[in-house]
């Protein structure tokens, strides 16, 4: 099934997080899904509870409408399907790709979903 990679990095950052709650939210602020590759894009868990994810760029920062955005926007499908195996039908944007704040730096990134991911990433 082409959502196991996803589901497998899930795992691995959902066994290693603390279970108080406030604990639980800096550490997926801090951590990262383990990915097989894509240098440059990192994703977290932004929204445990309604299971959005984010894919941040961090090769570098970028001031808002500086141009080469749109070009970093475009590569993460590639990314996404290369690192976790997730075709582009397999997840949907929820927010556009755009600056925030993360670790003390400004950094672009997309928020996203899952559709089929089952099971689902709550801590019960």
């Amino acid at each position: 099934m082409a959502l196991d990679r996803f589901k497998q990095a899930l795992a691995a950052l959902l066994d290693q997080a603390p279970s108080d709650p406030l604990e639980r939210d800096e550490y997926f602020e801090l951590h990262t899904l383990p990915a097989a590759t894509g240098e440059g894009f990192e994703v977290v868990i932004c929204d445990e509870e309604n299971e959005i994810f984010a894919v941040i760029y961090t090769e570098r920062l970028f001031d808002e409408g500086e141009p080469g955005q749109e070009a970093v926007e475009a590569l993460v499908p590639e990314f996404l399907q290369q690192a976790f195996g997730l075709e582009p039908e397999e997840w949907e944007s929820t927010e556009p790709f755009d600056l925030g704040w993360r670790s003390r730096e400004y950094l672009w990134f997309m928020e996203f979903r899952v559709p089929g991911l089952t099971p689902t990433c709550r801590f019960d």
